[in-house]
């Protein structure tokens, strides 16, 4: 944990402009470079963490006197104990989208001031961003007393977790099976075959493989990114300049497009710019690796929206999430981290049992008994960028737990589904699979997730407190419930990476038995304090534990496998992916081997 720095941190004595004040009369062309080297940097270790690193950087000789005053103000504010960084994704992002959509203006400030200026711009941005960010805290204390702190921490981080906390390795890794997976489904399935070949259409590229070959390149300078600064793509004169300057152009901001600030959507669907003819610049290197799958289904939907009628899907995204991401996705990867030696049964095979509202995927492997849920899911993007605590409970609530329906009736979803096919389970009611004493089994109900935005600290919490109110239900019913063990959020992407250690080493409920351990939380012992300092160094300190207790499963699983060196290569990236970039598939093994 951090706190950014603040304009009213850096500046105390000085009343702060509008960010777009500071730049009044800058050169554009700077600001956007500026913008694109910030979010260059690393989001793990990166050298301008060092706060002394940056300043010495970012302000040049005749600014020096300027930069030493913030830098000994942080040092001063860190004596509370507080660590202070400086460069955050949101302001990075909202200061280039709002410079990109500005024309260029007379320049009338010189270098110098404009160091100084964009400084107090940034910082101004900061602010912004911790003012938003300000509602996450009253927000969370209206939420039950057990989940003040997971909500607090959640409520703070969900807006901008998805773009701070993530592996690009493993991003990379996980976005090229999906996406190998995707192309597959959408050539064999009669539906969306029109889909596809107007979606290849438009890239101009006769097959998937073509499409992926095109793309690829332009991912692999975003991952390696040594230097810490903006990345430039350039196409080489020659037969295909045209050609593979029109392939990026369909995945460039244009000036005129109109930008959706809420979660950066515009910058996250198009994520170059143009520099000049045949050089395009990153905005942000994981948003360029998020295209090889993730920005798919937006291109696809787009696609859709230009079929005839009797070629369009309706409702894509419900067909999306239960023909893709569930029948193809979820079905294939469990089947691959149990391939043998248990009883598993798909949600379709389970259907064609004429079993009702059954789970989307059930393994039995001994006494132990998964079920799970898979949902693809997206929050609407103003509501995840709202750092309020009463809009995610009733946004998940209506999505995860259940849904009033104007009529009056419950539509059960995941929690309550996961909860209804547990009670089938103990009263031995489950036709598929009833070999098994209902004392003697343990249960653990999985929520399979489609994006990492939910690796979030205490989601899993909020989750797992509506499952375990209404677990309490089944145990007024006369249920043994003893034996049920806590819900767990698990993203598809950790299953997928880990998927080699998972089916060899370790069984995923043998790993989520040690990770429910680990967020296990001891009994506070009463005490008596001293003075107001004691509680309150004590009160710290709690409070800290139980931070230190909510990591999400995919950060634990891969810090486990890694410790032990359970992670191997996953398979289909082994057979696939050679075949289709030969060159770039080894240089990026290499490097995924070496981290």
């Amino acid at each position: 944990m951090e706190q950014i720095l603040e304009f009213e941190v850096a500046f105390p004595t000085e009343e702060r402009l509008t960010f777009e004040q500071y730049l009044a009369g800058s050169s554009r062309e700077m600001i956007l470079n500026a913008a694109a080297f910030f979010l260059g940097f690393k989001n793990h270790k990166s050298k301008f963490d060092d706060n002394k690193e940056f300043l010495g950087m970012f302000f040049r000789t005749e600014n020096n006197e300027f930069a030493n005053q913030v830098y000994d103000r942080i040092k001063e504010f860190e004596k509370k104990g507080v660590r202070i960084g400086i460069i955050n994704t949101y302001s990075s992002l909202r200061l280039f989208e709002y410079y990109f959509s500005k024309p260029e203006e007379p320049e009338t400030q010189t270098q110098a001031e404009l160091e100084v200026n964009l400084f107090k711009a940034y910082l101004a941005l900061n602010t912004e961003f911790t003012e938003k960010q300000a509602v996450a805290f009253p927000s969370a204390q209206e939420s039950d007393e057990e989940l003040k702190i997971p909500m607090m921490l959640f409520c703070m981080q969900y807006p901008v977790s998805d773009k701070s906390n993530y592996d690009i390795n493993q991003i990379w890794t996980t976005q090229m099976i999906k996406a190998i997976y995707l192309f597959q489904f959408l050539e064999s399935h009669e539906k969306t075959k029109p889909l596809l070949a107007a979606f290849l259409n438009y890239f101009n590229c006769p097959t998937w493989q073509d499409y992926l070959k095109s793309l690829l390149p332009l991912t692999i300078p975003a991952i390696k990114n040594e230097r810490e600064a903006h990345t430039d793509i350039v196409v080489e004169p020659g037969d295909n300049f045209k050609q593979g300057c029109a392939f990026i152009e369909k995945l460039m901001i244009q000036e005129n497009d109109e930008l959706d600030q809420n979660d950066f959507l515009t910058t996250r669907a198009k994520p170059f710019y143009k520099v000049k003819d045949g050089v395009y610049r990153i905005i942000f290197n994981l948003f360029v690796v998020e295209k090889i799958f993730k920005g798919v289904y937006f291109l696809l939907r787009d696609v859709n929206k230009t079929l005839p009628s009797a070629q369009k899907i309706k409702e894509i995204k419900s067909f999306y999430g239960d023909e893709f991401s569930e029948k193809i996705l979820c079905y294939n990867v469990m089947e691959s981290i149990y391939p043998d030696k248990c009883i598993r049964f798909s949600g379709k095979e389970l259907e064609n049992m004429k079993i009702v509202a059954a789970p989307d995927y059930y393994v039995r492997k001994g006494k132990n008994i998964l079920l799970v849920e898979s949902k693809d899911f997206l929050i609407a993007a103003n509501k995840k960028m709202s750092f309020d605590f009463n809009v995610y409970e009733e946004e998940f609530g209506r999505v995860l737990d259940y849904e009033e329906l104007p009529d009056g009736k419950i539509k059960s979803k995941a929690v309550m589904q996961l909860i209804n096919n547990i009670r089938r389970v103990l009263k031995n009611e489950f036709s598929a699979d009833t070999d098994y004493h209902y004392k003697e089994i343990f249960i653990y109900p999985v929520l399979l997730t489609h994006d990492h935005q939910y690796d979030t600290p205490g989601f899993n919490e909020l989750i797992d407190f509506w499952f375990q109110d209404a677990l309490l239900e089944l145990a007024e019913e006369g249920l043994f419930i003893h034996h049920v063990k806590p819900l767990s959020v698990v993203n598809i992407d950790s299953l997928i990476y880990n998927q080699v250690g998972l089916a060899n080493d370790i069984a995923l409920h043998e790993i989520l038995n040690i990770y429910h351990d680990n967020k296990k939380i001891e009994k506070q012992k009463k005490r008596n304090f001293k003075s107001q300092e004691e509680y309150d160094k004590y009160l710290e300190e709690y409070i800290q534990m139980r931070m230190s207790k909510l990591v999400p499963f995919s950060m634990f699983i891969d810090k486990y496998f890694h410790k032990r060196s359970l992670w191997k290569q996953p398979p289909l990236l082994d057979l696939v992916a050679p075949t289709l970039f030969k060159e770039e598939y080894n240089e990026r093994r290499n490097k995924i081997e070496s981290a």
